[in-house]
């Protein structure tokens, strides 16, 4: 290794302004060479001369920070680029798993996010970096914890907290901690830095710079979700942005906050609810349905960070100019806004920055504000003007105009087919003068044969015989045919198959039980709980909701609905409180009924039936047959007389028509047949 000679280092994009096309383009032939020779060269001559090799490590170091940082285009287009990144790579690679003890500055967190920067999306990145964690996890540690210290005493200091470099090493942190967790897992150990970020959230409200804080942030805690999760250390850090925000206090900030933005920016809630579906933890579903009316209350201070949908190409953008030698209006308007602000550049030269960056002026600015346009750009000339016609600067309205080309002749070889192409048209084959085709035309019958030809024709007739002689073995005579006159295309409607026993009267008296049993249940959870038929996000995502909705298959706007309707009718409420008092104390809580005394009449005893005849005996007199009884069984105004005298309402006259009933079988009609004979004799005669 030490024959070959070292590797330069790549050029500041100063000095590489001063290199011409070809000397750049040598200068990248010869790192590609000297890369594939050190990539190539054996495992153990690699093992003794690399860890020496300091021209390696400066040229990995400033290609990757370079490629990173300035975009620098000649190492990343074409052929030649695209093989210097990958041989790179490649040695970066077989340096930091190779070597027993690999160099620090290649293991550093800036080394290592301008990697990820150079490789977005790289499976063979993450691989990378995920073994070189197990295998230096120490020194990447000691690194990113540096690098935390640093930020925090610059954020710190009002001179440095807004800076650019300030802004790009929290950007480097956060590509960093999203392709290799562990970092993540890092910055987000202690307080102390969330704490410094809450507090320069809330002390600059550049929209910047609170973006790439709220990335950062969010970055750091979905980490401690990933590949060895931490769940304790993520509720504790939520639980201190919670602190810091005054949530569910009187205190509540009516402003955004770090954990404001972070919530309803990104989808940190939608990754924590569904890791608590799997691991449950009640300390944490309290939290994030805190965090959620918190959500609700900030909504009005953020909006979701979400990428720019890709649009299908419409052929509705931009007009591009015809000719080289003409300009669109809406692109001089474009280059007279950026000679505004630099009046020293020509209009050739903001051509040119215009159709490098996709005439976008705001960005063409930024980098001319910021010196950090592309070297093939600053070896223009800048004060290089642009020709515009002079039809354009004055355009002659009355100059005659050259008339429209011709209307090209239609393709014959181009055929548009229709649906009756292979139609026969009977007018030209009227007229043709083929034979063939004059023979497809018919006027009248295909042949001549009379209804006796057709009978006398034998050729066929063994085949006709055979096939009426198959279907009539296939035909039983004997089998009944099927009675449809009941069926539904006969009736005309449907035929009722529901047995005639069906009782509705009971299926209804069901329903009713059902759903007193119902608001029952619900009367009793809302007297526990009246919060839990509250009309919020957070109740409806409740474990209680949930049971009760599992337990009365009812939806959220049936149970919250009802909640409503039983405050509106106090009677209601009123009746279900009584249902609940009753139903108190009872084995399952069943309704408990009063033991009322029966109302029927029960024969009486022989002591209580002489006691009833001594106190009402006298009351009706004996009274004579079917006269109307009064007090002492004389005549009066009641009907009744006899022992079945007395008034209406008393309780013994069900007992005296029974006795009466039993005694009539003894003495059958006696006595009225002897009336009867009294009654003729005084008549004197005979009756009639």
């Amino acid at each position: 290794m030490a024959d070959l000679p070292p590797l330069a280092p790549v050029p500041p994009p100063v000095v590489r302004t001063t290199l011409q096309q070809a000397e750049w383009e040598a200068c990248i032939d010869a790192w590609t060479v000297l890369l594939g020779v050190r990539i190539d060269v054996p495992a153990k001559i690699f093992q003794d001369v690399a860890s020496k090799d300091e021209s390696t490590v400066l040229f990995l170091l400033s290609f990757y920070d370079q490629l990173a940082t300035s975009g620098e285009a000649g190492l990343k287009l074409g052929s030649k680029g695209r093989t210097l990144r990958k041989l790179s790579f490649l040695l970066t690679r077989r340096i930091l798993l190779d070597l027993s003890s690999p160099p620090a500055d290649l293991l550093a967190w800036d080394f290592l996010g301008n990697l990820c920067c150079c490789y977005p999306s790289s499976a063979a990145l993450k691989r990378l970096l995920s073994d070189a964690w197990n295998k230096s996890h120490e020194t990447i540690t000691a690194s990113v914890e540096k690098a935390k210290s640093s930020i925090i005493k610059k954020l710190m200091n009002n001179k440095t907290a807004e800076t650019p470099a300030v802004n790009a090493d929290i950007r480097t942190l956060t590509i960093l901690a999203s392709t290799l967790p562990a970092c993540g897992q890092v910055l987000m150990a202690g307080s102390d830095y969330l704490d410094t970020l809450s507090d320069v959230y809330q002390a600059y409200p550049r929209e910047t710079l609170r973006r790439v804080l709220v990335a950062n942030v969010y970055v750091g805690l979905t980490s401690l979700l990933k590949s060895k999760p931490n769940l304790s250390s993520l509720l504790d850090q939520l639980f201190g942005l919670k602190a810091t925000a005054g949530v569910g206090t009187v205190k509540t900030r009516k402003e955004p906050t770090l954990l404001s933005d972070l919530v309803c920016s990104s989808d940190l809630l939608a990754r924590l609810e569904k890791h608590l579906r799997d691991h449950p933890q009640k300390r944490g579903e309290d939290l994030v349905s805190s965090l959620r009316t918190y959500q609700t209350e900030s909504r009005v201070f953020h909006h979701r960070y979400q990428k720019k949908k890709k649009t299908v190409e419409k052929g509705k953008g931009r007009d591009v100019p015809v000719s080289g030698g003409e300009l669109h209006a809406h692109r001089m308007s474009l280059v007279t806004q950026i000679q505004d602000l630099f009046p020293d550049l020509g209009s050739g030269y903001v051509t040119r920055l215009l159709d490098f960056y996709g005439d976008n002026p705001e960005t063409v600015v930024a980098h001319l504000l910021d010196f950090s346009l592309p070297p093939e750009l600053q070896s223009l000339d800048k004060s290089e003007d642009l020709s515009i016609p002079q039809s354009i600067i004055n355009p002659d309205h009355m100059a005659p105009k050259s008339p429209p080309s011709e209307i090209a002749e239609p393709d014959e070889s181009f055929a548009r087919k229709n649906i009756f192409d292979n139609d026969v048209d009977l007018a030209e084959l009227a007229q043709s003068n083929d034979p063939n085709a004059r023979n497809k035309l018919r006027f009248g019958r295909e042949d001549n044969l009379t209804a006796d030809d057709v009978l006398a024709d034998r050729s066929k007739h063994a085949a006709n015989k055979a096939a009426i002689i198959s279907a009539l073995a296939t035909f039983d005579s004997d089998e009944d045919e099927r009675d449809d006159t009941y069926d539904t295309a006969d009736v005309g409607g449907t035929v009722d198959t529901v047995p005639a026993s069906t009782d509705a009267e009971a299926e209804a008296q069901n329903r009713r039980a059902t759903a007193e049993d119902l608001d029952v249940s619900l009367f009793k959870s809302y007297k526990s709980n009246p919060g839990l038929f509250a009309r919020d996000a957070a109740t409806r995502r409740s474990q209680p909701r949930t049971s009760l909705k599992g337990e009365t298959g009812m939806t959220d706007e049936a149970i919250e609905g009802w909640a409503v309707m039983l405050q509106r009718d106090p009677k209601r409420l009123s009746k279900l409180e009584d249902r609940l008092a009753l139903s108190a104390g009872t084995p399952g809580g069943a309704i408990a009924q009063p033991e009322l005394p029966s109302t029927s009449y029960r024969r009486p005893r022989a002591d209580e039936e002489s006691e009833e005849s001594d106190a009402h005996g006298g009351y009706g007199g004996r009274g004579r047959g079917r006269g109307r009884g009064g007090p002492r069984g004389g005549r009066g105004r009641g009907r009744g007389g006899g022992r079945g005298g007395g008034a209406s309402g008393e309780q013994n006259t069900a007992a005296a028509r029974q006795r009466k009933e039993e005694n009539k079988g003894s003495r059958a009609n006696h006595n009225r047949r002897q009336q009867r004979a009294k009654k003729i004799a005084r008549g004197g005669g005979l009756p009639g």
